[in-house]
């Protein structure tokens, strides 16, 4: 076997051998109305072993950064925030990083927005 032939092997035992292929490679691909295994072609041809490794803690420190700003979004922070500036960056922060952890502790997030927008009349009252 040559030497890129077992690179290709070992890309793809780290693709398939981690649960993230479940929570990356499935899902997105899904998404992109593609194949898995093209998929998982387009990220062996991109990606190094190492940036495959940490894949999933990639994806994972990725994910928290798209609830954070998809809060800031379905929030209209930057109405407030960036255009009016009649809420501080750190309550608009403070308020995204609590409805985060609510997130990320299993609850639904229409039900974080919901409280996430009466938390957000309080500060538009008081900050």
């Amino acid at each position: 076997m040559e030497d890129q032939e077992l690179l290709e092997v070992m890309k793809l035992r780290i693709i398939r051998s981690f649960k993230w292929h479940d929570d990356i490679i499935v899902p997105l691909s899904n998404e992109l109305n593609i194949l898995s295994e093209e998929f998982e072609k387009i990220l062996m041809d991109k990606l190094d072993m190492s940036d495959l490794e940490s894949l999933h803690s990639t994806h994972e420190s990725a994910e928290t950064d798209r609830l954070l700003k998809q809060l800031h979004l379905d929030l209209r922070l930057y109405w407030f925030e960036d255009v009016l500036k009649i809420i501080s960056s750190k309550s608009s922060n403070s308020l995204k990083l609590d409805l985060l952890k609510k997130i990320q502790n299993g609850q639904k997030y229409d039900e974080v927005l919901k409280e996430g927008r009466n938390k957000l009349v309080s500060i538009l009252k008081t900050d």
